[in-house]
Formats: C-alpha cells, sequence, structure tokens
C-alpha cells in the first residue's frame, strides 16, 4: 500500500474532506450552508491544526479530519449550538491521528 502526504500541501485534501462531508450532510438538508460561515469556520479550523503538525501527514487522515470537523460544525448549528472549539478539534485530531498511524503500522 502507498501512503500519500500532503507534500504539496493541505488544500487539496481540506477541499476533498469538505466535499465528501457536504455530499454526506445533502440528504439530511444539513449541507445549505456551502461556501457561509460554518463552511469557512471548518476550513480554518482544519487549516490552523494541520499547519501545526509538525510531521508528514497522510492526506486520508487530514480528509478524514476535514470532514469529520465540518460535519460536527453542520450539526451543531442545526441544534443551534456554536462551532467545534480548537480544544475539541485538536483533541479529536490526536485521536485520529493515533488510529491512522496504528492502521498503516500493520
Amino acid at each position: 500500500m502507498t501512503i500519500q502526504y500532503m507534500d504539496d500541501g493541505f488544500a487539496p485534501h481540506v477541499d476533498r474532506g469538505i466535499t465528501t462531508a457536504r455530499s454526506r450532510l445533502e440528504p439530511s438538508r444539513l449541507s445549505r450552508d456551502q461556501g457561509g460561515e460554518t463552511e469557512k469556520h471548518s476550513r480554518a479550523m482544519v487549516e490552523h491544526i494541520l499547519a501545526l503538525e509538525p510531521e508528514r501527514v497522510p492526506a486520508v487522515t487530514a480528509e478524514l479530519f476535514t470532514e469529520a470537523i465540518a460535519i460536527a460544525n453542520a450539526v451543531r448549528k442545526a441544534q443551534g449550538r456554536g462551532p467545534v472549539t480548537s480544544f475539541r478539534a485538536r483533541d479529536f485530531w490526536e485521536i485520529l491521528k493515533d488510529l491512522i498511524d496504528s492502521v498503516l503500522e500493520k
């Protein structure tokens, strides 16, 4: 198995994660915010956390992380709650990174 890393920057991988989140949210009609504040917040949060990462990150990890944050933000908005905090996003990032690393090590 070949692992693709984000050597060319994380923008294309964040874009793919946002697109996947939109398609998953469409059936529930939660994706009406395309390009709106919720999506901008999700993108900014993910880019900030990925920029802090000192190690090479597998592209799939960045895409899954982006998708999860975008979906969480859309659901929270629908519930009338604020966006995911950076503290919770960083915690999730560490958990996801450990999970993907354990899979890739095998």
